[in-house]
């Protein structure tokens, strides 16, 4: 009776010990365009530690765009938000909306993969060819 006692404390004192760490895939945001300027309104992201991000830095064209510092973000789940696509001679020309949710699990193998891919390409820097 001891024994399996003892089994059993030792056992929930290993799985207390147990904590997943957190999995961070962002800290800063880009928000740009390739095909003229976009007036962003809310967008935002939410992910499954609880935090999120947004992506309303105003109006922005070409690429990177504009930047901003978004914390730390980890994988995300709910995307909400809406955004137009501007005129150049003034006005909006489409108007977009979104809200929905993401699946969480696919998109931290996508992050995983992605990293891993990194990691490799980083290793083995690719050959310069001489010209």
């Amino acid at each position: 009776m001891k024994i399996k006692l003892l089994f059993v404390l030792t056992a929930l004192h290993f799985l207390s010990a147990c904590e997943e760490k957190p999995f961070y895939v962002a800290n800063i945001g880009n928000a740009g365009s390739l095909d003229g300027p976009y007036s962003m309104g809310s967008v935002s992201v939410s992910d499954v530690l609880g935090g999120g991000g947004g992506f309303g830095y105003g109006a922005v064209n070409g690429y990177p765009g504009k930047s901003a510092d978004i914390g730390r973000m980890g994988v995300p789940k709910h995307i909400e938000g809406y955004w137009a696509k501007k005129y150049s001679t003034g006005g909006f020309q489409f108007y977009y909306r979104i809200s929905a949710d993401i699946d969480s699990e696919l998109a931290e193998k996508k992050f995983a993969l992605s990293e891993a891919i990194m990691s490799l390409l980083k290793a083995k820097p690719a050959p310069c060819k001489s010209w």
